[in-house]
């Protein structure tokens, strides 16, 4: 390419300067070697012990890990970051976790952990991880790791926890892989430091432990002494035996002796006698020294095995005594559990329902009055506006009378009907002897001819008005007061008609 330019240059140069194909050229070729150094930069490798995570639109999923290879990274739609795959360290200081029987148990542990890189936990740890420095990833895990070593001890006895170790680094590591997977992280050791109790049952174990060991020892020292002392009184015997043998070949051969010389066979007699009498003597002490020694081998081994039998009952009664005051906590513990907390709790509840009922009650009442004062305000503003309607009415309807007189004898028209229906309830119940009808409800009568019969009218309505205790104005008209001068006059307002009730 740097030839081909050259060359073109030269061309230029020669052919009198064609400057601007040379400019072109030479973009193009900053351009090239632009976009060639962009691609090399934009071209990431991933290392060993790091995991190369590119996000943005990756077109599979949230983001592609890659381990252990390389992979370009497009400008502007994506980006990248590094997730390291060395091993940390999580000291986890577990104390006071409860264990199946209510014992507090304190293990310290050491967790050794590491971002995994298995498909699908691998892209946990993008999602979770990406962009936390180190502390952050290890409080994390280690929240995590706690809380699952104590849901696997409250499942376990103390003594399982104590005896079989095993077991128990299995459950942790079964149960804390599958949380710590969730988050990324692959499990890569559990070491347990120890295991200690606050009420001192493992203590008690260890030295239950020990105390039988120690017997078992000095049980198996008195077997030894006592084989020990078997073999040496064996020995001693087969000494004496080995002895009384010889001896008695000496006197045999003394007597044989003795008894070629027949002149002192009285005295060899006696001798010989007296020999066997020292040999018996000797061998009956012998033996009586024997049975002396086993006796006493026999008295120490029953001493030594009656005192390792107290000891064992000494260290079994100090035992039973811890596990019954462990016992006594525990049960303790669950009273405090299930009396006290609960009986707290239900007070609490009784106190709080109470301020609720109180507050309701107050709340109600308030809203009641409220209610009550409202409604109150709106019936005497409905009176009030009642009230103004009438005064307006009363006073339009006065306006369009001629005088104030004229406009009572109206009102009083109006409220005929209802002083008739109060007059027919008065006397709905008394005995009626006679009624007097003024109109018969005839084509003739009523209140079609209003204007023509209005003089016929005015008799009914004196007699109305004198029997509710009323008296009409002048204007109306006056009667004679009586009814024989009430009946012409009915007659000349052409509406005679009479009805005898019995």
């Amino acid at each position: 390419m740097f030839n081909a330019v050259l060359a073109q240059v030269a061309r230029a140069g020669s052919g009198g300067g064609n400057w601007s194909g040379l400019a072109l050229t030479l973009i193009l070729v900053v351009i090239a070697l632009g976009l060639l150094m962009g691609f090399a930069r934009r071209y990431k490798r991933c290392p060993s012990n790091k995991i190369l995570v590119i996000y943005g639109k990756t077109g599979s999923g949230v983001a592609r890990c890659i381990h252990g290879g390389a992979a370009f990274v497009w400008p502007l739609i994506q980006a990248y970051e590094f997730l390291s795959l060395e091993p940390f360290v999580v000291p986890i200081d577990l104390k006071s976790a409860l264990s199946f029987e209510n014992i507090r148990v304190t293990v310290p542990t050491t967790v050794t952990a590491a971002i995994s890189t298995e498909r699908g936990v691998m892209e946990n740890a993008a999602i979770r991880l990406l962009g936390l420095n180190d502390q952050q990833i290890r409080d994390q895990a280690q929240d995590i790791i706690l809380g699952q070593m104590r849901a696997v001890i409250a499942t376990m006895r103390i003594e399982e926890i104590n005896q079989d170790r095993q077991a128990f680094l299995s459950k942790v590591n079964e149960s804390v892989s599958g949380e710590l997977e969730k988050i990324g992280l692959h499990l890569v050791n559990v070491n347990i430091r120890d295991i200690e109790d606050d009420s001192g049952y493992i203590v008690a174990l260890g030295r239950r432990a020990a105390a039988e060991a120690i017997n078992q020892a000095n049980v198996d020292v008195a077997e030894q002494e006592k084989k020990g002392q078997i073999g040496v009184a064996t020995r001693q015997r087969d000494q004496r035996v080995a002895v009384a043998a010889a001896s008695a070949e000496a006197e045999i051969g003394e007597a044989e002796a003795d008894r070629n010389r027949r002149a002192r066979s009285a005295q060899l007699n006696t001798e010989a006698v007296e020999a066997e009498s020292a040999a018996n003597a000797q061998k009956a002490e012998y033996l009586a020294n024997q049975r002396v020694a086993e006796e006493q081998a026999r008295n120490r081994s029953e001493s030594a095995a009656r005192d390792a039998d107290g000891a064992i009952r000494v260290a079994q009664e100090m035992a039973q005594k811890k596990a019954e005051e462990a016992r006594a906590e525990r049960e303790k513990a669950r009273l405090e559990a299930e009396v006290v907390v609960p009986a707290n709790a239900e007070r609490e509840r009784v106190l709080i329902a109470a301020d609720a009922a109180r507050e309701q009650a107050v709340r109600i009442a308030q809203g009641e009055a409220e209610a009550t004062l409202a409604k109150m305000k709106a019936e005497g503003q409905g009176v009030k506006a009642i009230l103004d309607g009438k005064a307006a009415g009363y006073q339009a309807l006065v306006e369009a009378c001629a005088t104030a007189q004229q406009a009572a004898s109206l009102l009083l028209i109006e409220k005929l009907q209802e002083i008739a229906e109060i007059q027919a309830q008065a006397i709905q119940d008394l005995p009626i002897e006679k009624v007097v009808v003024w109109d018969g409800g005839s084509e003739q009568g009523g209140l079609a001819g209003l204007g023509r019969r209005l003089m016929g009218t005015l008799p009914p309505m004196h007699e109305l008005a004198r029997q509710i205790g009323l008296e009409l104005p002048d204007y109306l008209g006056k009667t004679a007061g009586c009814s024989s001068t009430s009946a012409p006059d009915a007659q000349a307002a052409k509406t005679p008609s009479e009805s005898d009730v019995g």
